[in-house]
């Protein structure tokens, strides 16, 4: 016998994620949600930036449980729909439950696997934990846009690889990305960067880093395993003044975690986070291409409750 709840529901579908498999999964996930959860509403993304603004009209109609169906860049969308006021800072009373259909799903793997199925009976339970989330700035058109996070932010080297992957690689899946990472090194680094970490400034040449919430990115690339979504902190790798060949060598075994041990990774955590960059460097949240720095950064401590 299945318990129901009246609570105000709202089921997202990004129907573009995983090359369309979420849309695929949608009407088996929508029916068995649909048997527990009496008041619920379904929305379907119909443009980039689309499920943004479905949650913001959907946090100022009541809705306390939003669940969505993507990848990494779906619940990323939502929680800037959530958080869209400024003067929002207390902890969302929205909680998020995310059924992975994307490509890399890559923040659910903190907690288990990546199944369908798996995270469909962790909703259905109804079993919450808090998340930090980050709250950031950043350049875009000569403009200062704040927005937030949960899994990664990429600065440079990271962002670029995301660019290339997109633009001309996508059609080769998870191997683009890898080809994206060879061709990108051509290119070589030059720039200066200027990290200030809760107070400390921290001076880098011909260097990229990556600001984590959580351990994963790319799917199952463990690019920050001393990284906890709930410590008030996020953990700062940075690839210091790194040529072809260290990127290479460190690229090999991100896969394991083991990246960290090598000479040119260092390792940092903090609550607030300042960088400025010459020249200007890209930006990359949770799989979304976004602006440049200069970025400031804020942890939003539990800020997230998650269903998990």
């Amino acid at each position: 016998m299945i318990i129901t709840d009246n609570i105000k529901t709202l089921l997202v579908l990004n129907p573009a994620a995983g090359k369309g498999k979420g849309k695929k999964i949608f009407p088996a996930i929508q029916a068995a949600l649909a048997e527990k959860f009496i008041n619920m509403e379904t929305e379907i993304s119909a443009y980039p930036r689309h499920i943004v603004e479905i949650c913001k009209k959907a946090a100022k109609n009541g809705f306390k449980r939003i669940i969505s169906i993507g990848g990494d860049g779906t619940p990323f969308e939502i929680i800037n729909g959530i958080f869209a006021d400024e003067s929002e800072t207390e902890p969302s009373e929205i909680a998020l439950g995310m059924i992975p259909a994307g490509t890399g799903n890559s923040f659910l793997r903190d907690f288990d696997n990546v199944e369908t199925d798996t995270w469909i009976k962790k909703i259905l339970a109804g079993r919450t934990t808090k998340v930090d989330t980050a709250e950031f700035t950043f350049s875009c058109n000569g403009k200062t846009v704040k927005m937030h996070y949960m899994n990664i932010l990429g600065i440079g080297l990271i962002a670029d690889i995301l660019k290339l992957t997109n633009e001309k690689l996508k059609f080769l899946g998870a191997l683009g990305y890898s080809m994206a990472v060879l061709i990108r090194l051509f290119r070589g680094m030059n720039n200066t960067l200027t990290l200030t970490i809760d107070g400390k400034t921290h001076e880098l040449k011909n260097s990229a880093l990556v600001i984590c919430n959580s351990k994963y990115t790319g799917g199952n690339m463990k690019i920050a395993p001393m990284a906890d979504n709930a410590d008030g902190k996020v953990d700062v790798i940075v690839f210091n003044e790194v040529n072809r060949r260290d990127i290479i060598s460190i690229f090999s075994k991100v896969f394991s975690g083991t990246h960290i041990q090598h000479p040119k990774v260092k390792i940092f955590s903090g609550s607030e986070i300042a960088i400025d960059a010459h020249p200007g460097q890209l930006l990359m949240a949770d799989g979304e291409l976004l602006g440049k720095t200069p970025l400031t950064l804020k942890v939003l401590p539990k800020h997230l409750t998650v269903l998990a």
